[in-house]
């Protein structure tokens, strides 16, 4: 993982297009005149939408192309303002603030083939990976899931790279057999998806008998888990030298708020990785969706917003 704290930059909207039924594309510049870094596919930036809310959105652009990063949004009609805001309030030329790029859903050196899976605006980290391995000549295949093609951003760009490597699943109700698509483990392939919950908790579970490391997902929202009971827990914090208590009802993010120490999220939920920070001691229950068994065994960070403690203590670089 990397660290949870990056530098804010300003950045202007140089283009505006649309690529689907109610999905917008957005191209940025910088608006401080330094040029971006260069991301590796599944990246992701951290926008400030004009009306304030923070939200993530996959780099969809060309990882070889850095004098601007692309994001895709989709319009979602019950959301909590962000995706409106950027429908209706972006123009050319509107600044925005953001942080990033950060990658918790990397393309695996490992792989000598690659399977995406992707439903809807999921398309858009994968839309990244799929430039970068035609350009290395690397082998890979799309299924693509969508109400429609209408509906399915950068079809007619997919499409046009191949039916033998683009499959279609184009219907109000799931048409992917993922069970079938997965029945046999692939050695040297890896598998990657992105989409909403009913078709990642699908891929899932067609993909268990499946080495773990060779499949990976990445979460727009966290998906329901049973967890165990909460319990409180002590926080010590080695920056501000605080001492705090963590009740059962509130959260670590919570309560550090509550005693002025500011710390960035965005989703809250343990998906975005926004609120990494990083334990000093103790042992943490992670709930969140991004670490690795490996990072979560080495306990060198945690998502404060949703994750708690196994000891009775944790001590926190805050």
């Amino acid at each position: 993982m990397q660290e949870a704290f990056q530098e804010q930059r300003l950045v202007r909207v140089a283009e505006v297009r649309r690529v689907a039924t109610d999905v917008v594309c957005i191209d940025l510049k910088p608006a401080d005149r330094r040029p971006f870094e260069a991301f590796e596919p599944g990246a992701h930036v951290d926008l400030y939408a004009p009306n304030g809310a923070l939200r993530q959105y996959s780099l969809c652009g060309d990882p070889a192309d850095p004098s601007r990063y692309t994001v895709a949004v989709k319009r979602e009609a019950a959301g909590r303002g962000g995706s409106s805001s950027m429908h209706d309030d972006v123009e050319v030329g509107t600044a925005m603030g953001m942080t990033g790029p950060r990658n918790f859903f990397p393309l695996s050196p490992a792989a000598d083939h690659s399977i995406f899976i992707a439903g809807g605006i999921g398309i858009t980290p994968i839309r990244a990976m799929i430039l970068a391995l035609e350009r290395a000549g690397a082998s890979w295949e799309l299924h693509y899931c969508a109400r429609s093609d209408a509906h399915a951003a950068f079809y007619p760009e997919l499409a046009a790279l191949g039916s033998d490597r683009v499959t279609t699943y184009f219907s109000e109700t799931p048409l992917l057999d993922a069970a079938a698509l997965l029945r046999q483990v692939r050695p040297g392939a890896h598998v990657y998806c992105c989409g909403p919950e009913g078709l990642m908790k699908a891929v899932a579970a067609a993909a268990s008998h499946w080495p773990e490391a060779q499949v990976h997902f990445e979460w727009f929202a966290a998906p329901k888990q049973d967890w165990p009971e909460n319990r409180a827990f002590t926080i010590e914090l080695a920056r501000s030298g605080l001492t705090l208590e963590v009740p059962a009802a509130r959260t670590v993010l919570q309560v550090v708020r509550d005693h002025g120490i500011d710390v960035v999220s965005a989703c809250e939920e343990g998906v975005c990785g926004t609120c990494e920070t990083r334990v000093l001691e103790g042992v943490c229950e992670h709930r969140d969706v991004l670490l690795s068994p490996a990072e979560r065994a080495a306990g060198k960070t945690m998502m404060v917003c949703i994750s708690r403690a196994k000891t009775p203590k944790l001590v926190l670089d805050l």
